[in-house]
């Protein structure tokens, strides 16, 4: 379990259909030193956005674009992203990220209590999900 990891060397899946993504795990309770908290990334090419909105009833979530624009709704509202831009998401508001640009949009998240769930939890999240790191 190491306290410092590289994001270009986390562990990394692709999810698969028509709005292909990809998500990975930087830290998580039962690989990392970490109590409460989750953080990875997510990385949606050009013109993806994620499917649907999620909602965290009890975690807070903060997402930081490291690369790319695109929108990011948050309850009722739609913000316009780029590269710089912080999120901060409460407890329970609805919310997805759409890349509107032309190249991939990589969106670092942190969220606490983890919203995996059980220690571990993220292996049946990502169960239909192709490890590609």
């Amino acid at each position: 379990m190491k306290p410092v990891n590289n994001i270009n060397e986390c562990m990394l899946w692709e999810i698969p259909g028509e709005q292909r993504r990809f998500m990975g795990i930087v830290h998580e309770r039962d690989i990392t030193p970490t109590k409460t908290l989750s953080a990875g990334i997510v990385i949606l090419p050009p013109g993806i956005e994620q499917p649907k909105l999620s909602v965290h009833p009890e975690s807070e979530e903060v997402y930081f674009v490291i690369k790319g624009r695109g929108k990011f709704y948050l309850g009722e509202e739609t913000h316009e992203i780029q590269t710089g831009s912080v999120i901060f998401v409460t407890p329970g508001a609805k919310h997805r990220a759409a890349n509107t640009g032309d190249e991939e949009m990589h969106l670092y998240f942190v969220n606490t209590p983890s919203t995996f769930g059980p220690v571990g939890g993220y292996k049946d999240f990502t169960k239909n999900w192709k490890r590609v790191r």
